[in-house]
C-alpha cells in the first residue's frame, strides 16, 4: 500500500570554469542517486530445461463468496491533514536548498570572472582549491538532498502504517474478506469504496507526523535507536 505524493524536484546545476576548464557540479537534486546511475544491462538468455508436468488436483473445498472493499491511496493521501502539513514543510526546505545552490553558483561564477579579468592563467594551486570547493559542494548539497528525501520517507511511512491499520480495522468491522486498491479494479460499485472512511479515521488518529528537523540526519537517528514520538508541528514563521 505504497503511494508516492512527492513529485521529483527539478535539477539545479552549478557550473564554474577557469580558463575554459569546465568545473561542473553534478545536478544537486540527483547527487544522492549517482551511485545507481550505471546503465542497466540486458537480461541474459538462460537455458530452459524441462520441468515435471503437474497434473490437475482433485476437487477441494470451495471458498466462501468474497466480501470486497476498495480504497484509493492517492485520494487518502491527498486528503490527509498530516500529508498536507508535510508537503508544506518539505516544500520550504526544498526551496531553501535551491536558494543555497544558486548562491553558491553565483559565488563560483564571480570567482571565475575575477580570475579571467586578472588576465593571468590560474595557478595549479588556484585550480586545486577551486576543484576542492566543487567537490565539497557536491558532497554537501548531495547530502542535504538525501536527508530531505529520507525525511519525507520517514514521515510518509508513518501515514502508510497508520492507513494499513485503519483499512484492516474497517475491513474487519464490515466483514470484508478482500480489500483492493482502486487502481487494480477496472470497475467497482461506489458502495464498496471505503476511502472516505479511511480519511476520516486517519485524520483523527494521525493529524500530524514526526518529522526530523532540517539539521538532523534520519540515518543517525535510526542508528541511535532513540525513536522520537512527538508529532511534527509546522514552525510559526510569523506570517511570512
Amino acid at each position: 500500500m505504497r503511494s508516492s505524493i512527492m513529485a521529483r524536484t527539478g535539477y539545479a546545476r552549478l557550473c564554474g570554469a577557469v580558463c575554459g576548464a569546465a568545473l561542473a557540479l553534478a545536478p544537486v537534486l540527483a547527487v544522492a542517486q549517482d551511485a545507481g546511475g550505471a546503465q542497466q544491462q540486458q537480461a541474459p538468455i538462460l537455458p530452459m530445461p524441462p520441468v515435471p508436468e503437474f497434473k490437475p488436483l482433485p476437487p477441494g473445498t470451495k471458498p466462501v463468496a468474497p466480501v470486497i472493499g476498495i480504497f484509493n491511496t492517492q485520494q487518502i493521501m491527498a486528503q490527509s491533514t498530516a500529508v498536507q502539513k508535510l508537503q508544506t514543510e518539505l516544500g520550504t526546505r526544498r526551496e531553501a536548498l535551491v536558494r543555497d545552490v544558486r548562491a553558491e553558483d553565483a559565488q563560483l561564477q564571480a570567482l571565475r570572472q575575477s580570475i579571467i579579468k586578472a588576465g593571468k592563467a590560474p595557478t595549479p594551486e588556484q585550480q586545486q582549491e577551486l576543484q576542492k570547493r566543487v567537490n565539497a559542494d557536491r558532497t554537501k548539497f548531495g547530502n542535504r538532498n538525501r536527508i530531505l528525501e529520507e525525511d519525507a520517507q520517514v514521515a510518509l511511512n508513518q501515514v502508510q502504517r497508520e492507513m494499513q491499520q485503519i483499512v484492516s480495522a474497517i475491513a474487519t468491522a464490515r466483514g470484508m474478506t478482500m480489500v483492493l486498491q482502486a487502481g487494480t479494479a477496472a470497475l467497482h460499485d461506489n458502495s464498496l469504496d471505503i476511502s472516505d472512511q479511511v480519511v476520516t479515521y486517519l485524520n483523527q488518529a494521525l493529524p500530524s507526523v514526526y518529522l526530523p528537523s532540517a539539521t538532523e540526519d534520519p540515518e543517525e537517528i535510526a542508528k541511535s535507536g532513540k525513536y522520537p514520538v512527538m508529532p511534527f508541528q509546522p514552525a510559526d514563521n510569523g506570517g511570512e
